[in-house]
């Protein structure tokens, strides 16, 4: 009896220290690294913790350091950085010896030219590839551009002109003139998100397919051969690949985000760090890539689907435009917050379809161009034949809209434009009015998307963006205005003008501020309470775990 008084006693100290569920996401960071240690970093919601991991026996412990190791092995002359840095250029990047420096020149308008600059700093001569942009450069987006290989006598560099993402070679010794020859490298992937050269024969990049652009894979190719093939998938196309030793470093897709993870070239093994409360086993359940029209996306689906039940769908429209959905967590953190609200109304019997629609990226340079004259009319276009995709294909009850930035902007020009078809918007710091909003700014690359500032040749595609105009078309839709107060891409008084448009019409509307939040909301308790009023919106008991 007293054995198991002690049994039962010890059983209910576990329950009570337990930790609780709650909303939460864990990304891992390199910031450094020194012989076998790296120095990572992981982030939550409102919290940052780091470790110091052993790549030889894969374990972490808690640290307070912030810099561990060098920095940069090289570094440029100040005169140098000054001179770039006035001329705009991005992308900087030198060689290990110091010998050569590549960088980016972003097109402008009214030029609309942009440049792929080589400088040999012995000499200072330098040789350029330049071409035109018709619209937004959208490879001054990407996190990498150039990289030299170890023994200096190749330059590898991405240009989507041909459409996709690829990669360019340029031999350093056949430099002449003022110019430079390229040869395209051909690759299995369909668009390069970043790259590195292993030794002067060998790159590993990591790339998406054409047949599923949400698969992101790390590639091995042998630059003698010509051969690719696939090391691993699911990783971040965002970070960079670290060498140490014959080890690569990688940000791959975890549990509840992403965190890096060790490939043994040698041995072809891939592991993990052993850090605590990080669990690094992915968790991609009932979710899978859908074609929907132009468009495509990730439908999402209930544990417990019953195709005889009828379900609400949550369609959720990501920011950008020139950014992509993903299957389970997206590599952004910022976009991971928004991935674990929707898993948590996946796991309470709602349907989410996250949409790529058109401008979006991963898909080509022609597709992210297609938004082009076309905000507020073709991207609405995409949602309406998302919204029948899935009345088509499952027992829909109502069907909501969400989405942040861009995609907020979206949701609400879609109700305004189609009222009859939503239950309720949800959004979060989205553009209310692109007039004002880009009146304001002046120089905004936003001003691609409808061919400048507004004037009489443009008028209408300012017009067709607008949400106020056709306030007057909607019902009782519930509307719920999400905005930091300290938001320094889409300011406050954007909310507020639309909320007050709407309440002077008599609609359903609620505004909601967050006190000294920016465009990425960080306070864990803000981010609760935009998960439960998200329930809210559906007319759901908001989960437990949205406020723990």
């Amino acid at each position: 009896m007293v054995k198991l008084k002690y049994i039962f006693i010890i059983a209910l100290l576990l329950v009570s220290y337990s930790p609780a569920l709650a909303l939460d996401i864990q990304y891992g960071s390199i910031k450094g690294y020194k012989g076998n240690d790296v120095l990572v970093e992981y982030y939550g919601i409102g919290k940052k913790k780091n470790y110091i991991c052993n790549i030889a026996n894969l374990k972490c412990s808690s640290t307070k350091k912030t810099i561990l190791g060098k920095v940069n092995t090289s570094t440029l002359k100040s005169s140098i950085k000054k001179e770039l840095q006035d001329k705009g250029a991005t992308h900087t990047t030198l060689s290990k010896s110091g010998t050569w420096l590549a960088y980016y020149m972003p097109a402008f308008a009214p030029e609309n030219k942009r440049s792929y600059i080589i400088r040999n700093l012995k000499d200072n001569t330098e040789y350029t590839i330049s071409e035109g942009v018709s619209y937004w450069d959208l490879i001054n987006e990407q996190r990498k551009v150039f990289e030299f290989s170890p023994d200096e006598k190749t330059l590898l560099y991405i240009d989507d002109k041909d459409d996709s993402t690829n990669l360019y070679k340029v031999e350093l010794n056949t430099l002449k003139d003022t110019t430079f020859d390229n040869i395209k490298i051909s690759t299995t992937a369909y668009n390069i998100g970043t790259f590195m050269f292993y030794d002067s024969t060998s790159l590993y990049y990591v790339g998406n397919s054409k047949e599923n652009p949400y698969k992101w894979s790390l590639y091995n190719l042998d630059m003698k051969t010509g051969v690719d093939k696939v090391i691993e998938t699911d990783v971040s196309y965002v970070d960079s690949i670290t060498k140490i030793g014959t080890s690569l470093l990688i940000i791959k897709q975890q549990e509840k985000g992403y965190g890096p993870e060790i490939y043994n070239v040698k041995t072809r093994k891939l592991s993990s760090f052993k850090v605590p409360n990080i669990k690094t086993k992915i968790l991609i359940k009932n979710e899978e890539y859908v074609k929907v029209g132009t468009s495509t996306g990730i439908v999402m689906t209930p544990p417990k689907y019953d195709a005889k039940k009828t379900y609400p769908v949550m369609i959720w429209l990501h920011g950008g435009p020139l950014r992509q959905t993903s299957l389970g967590y997206h590599p952004y953190h910022s976009y991971g917050l928004y991935d674990a609200m929707l898993k948590l109304l996946q796991k309470n019997n709602v349907i989410v379809l996250k949409l790529d629609y058109r401008g979006s990226f991963g898909q080509g340079r022609s597709y992210s161009e297609s938004i082009r004259e076309s905000v507020g009319k073709g991207d609405i276009d995409d949602v309406m034949e998302a919204v029948k995709y899935m009345k088509d294909k499952y027992k829909v009850s109502d069907v909501y809209l969400a989405g942040n930035s861009y995609g907020g902007y979206m949701s609400l020009r879609a109700v305004v434009e189609h009222p009859e078809v939503f239950k309720g918007v949800f959004s979060i710091n989205g553009v209310t009015d692109w007039e004002a909003l880009l009146l304001k700014l002046k120089t905004s690359i936003f001003n691609t998307e409808f061919n400048g500032l507004p004037n009489d040749t443009n008028r209408n595609l300012y017009d067709q963006a607008s949400i106020i105009n056709k306030i007057g078309n909607m019902g009782n839709q519930r509307i719920e205005i999400i905005q930091g107060e300290a938001d320094r891409t889409i300011p406050l008084w954007q909310a507020t003008l639309l909320a007050g448009k709407l309440k002077d019409a008599g609609k359903n509307v609620n505004l909601v501020t967050y006190k000294g939040e920016d465009h990425v909301f960080k306070e864990k308790k803000n981010i609760g309470n935009i998960c439960v009023r998200m329930f809210g919106l559906m007319g759901i008991k908001a989960d437990k775990e949205c406020s723990n």
